[in-house]
């Protein structure tokens, strides 16, 4: 297959992924969303060529992205979700799943409060769906260390939630 075939194949099948990746991170700015996809795909295109085709696409294009993020608002920089913003995202849903939007949105709320790291973890296993191991390629940890992170992440996350809102995670 030509680079651009093989590329464009993937760029269908991740587009959407990257895009939501961007967009729990900003704030739920689908236009900032939209320029942070497009640009990381760009970047991705130029470099096709030292993709290792031995490595999956899935861990390579995040990497970029998380890259990309960190270097569009510093390493220091902190992202906060406003809760009318989730709440305007949420109720663009169908309507018939208001009970689990309110749960969506408590969640979101709580992990937002969590540090950076949490974050961070939680979204790339349960958001984008990355295994531990392409999330230790993205973040440059091992993948002892990322499992280790996420199981403590989430009995934070569980903590939180059953103290401030009695929401069970497990159900």
């Amino acid at each position: 297959m030509s680079k651009n075939k093989d590329f464009f194949i993937h760029y269908n099948q991740f587009k959407d992924k990257i895009y939501n990746y961007f967009l729990y991170r900003i704030g739920f700015d689908k236009v900032l969303a939209e320029d942070l996809t497009s640009e990381v795909f760009v970047k991705a295109y130029k470099n096709f060529d030292t993709f290792d085709q031995n490595r999956k696409f899935q861990s390579w294009i995040f990497a970029i992205a998380h890259n990309h993020l960190v270097n569009y608002y510093g390493q220091s920089a902190k992202v906060t979700i406003s809760l009318e913003i989730v709440e305007d995202y949420l109720l663009e849903e169908e309507s018939h799943e208001v009970e689990i939007k309110y749960e969506a949105e408590q969640v979101l709320r709580v992990i937002d409060s969590m540090n950076e790291n949490d974050k961070e973890v939680l979204r790339l296993k349960f958001v984008e769906e990355l295994n531990n191991q392409e999330i230790a390629e993205v973040i440059g940890k091992d993948e002892g260390a990322i499992r280790t992170q996420i199981s403590r992440s989430l009995k934070r996350l569980r903590q939180l939630l059953n103290e401030d809102n009695n929401i069970d995670l497990m159900k």
